[in-house]
């Protein structure tokens, strides 16, 4: 399994596990498991449609807002890790944000991207890391391979521009036009309720 471990600039007491998950199989039973609220095992992640996400400043972008959100009392969900995929959404709805930007209700397989906040100021030990990996591999089934690093390769391969131009609301721009795309979806996170 290969895994980032992400830093915000200005919060340091906070570090950010990420994993990227291509074809997950199950990612149904998996949203069914997060809506019960009654399972046994570590769900507490923010899974993000992989679909939706172009690069990492998008990324950081959310992380950011939702840290300072969470710095000033201002968090709209309940968890910090709801919080991190309203914040990738334009949409001000929770529920509307959680089925566009989290686990996909319909399809196949999916892509997702697997972020689990730590609080700590000192560095994560090696085993507390193995082990959140350990339980995502033993979690998500996506033919034995695991996840890997997000990288913004990796990200531009899973993302949908047009996926991504339709539930941003970016009208005429267009999908070959990478750059203009990733500053208008960075943007809207940035702006968002300004």
């Amino acid at each position: 399994m290969q895994y980032n471990i992400l830093e915000v600039s200005g919060f340091p007491r906070y570090k950010i596990f990420a994993s990227l998950y291509k074809g997950v199989r199950n990612h149904r039973e998996i949203r069914k498991l997060i809506a019960s609220s009654k399972v046994d095992i570590d769900i507490d992640f923010a899974f993000l449609n992989a679909d939706n996400v172009i690069c990492l400043e998008q990324l950081y972008s959310a992380l950011f807002r939702c840290f300072v959100d969470e710095r000033n009392g201002d968090m709209k969900a309940r968890s910090i890790h709801t919080e991190i995929i309203s914040d990738m959404s334009p949409l001000r709805n929770i529920m509307e944000a959680l089925s566009k930007f989290g686990i996909p209700s319909k399809g196949e397989t999916s892509n997702m991207i697997v972020l689990k906040v730590i609080e700590s100021s000192e560095p994560i030990k090696k085993d507390e890391v193995e082990k959140i990996a350990t339980g995502l591999d033993n979690l998500l089934e996506n033919e034995n391979t695991g996840g890997l690093y997000v990288t913004d390769a990796n990200l531009e391969d899973t993302a949908k521009p047009r996926t991504i131009i339709k539930n941003y609301k970016l009208g005429n721009v267009s999908e070959e036009d990478k750059d203009k795309l990733i500053r208008l979806v960075v943007d809207t996170i940035q702006l968002r309720g300004l």
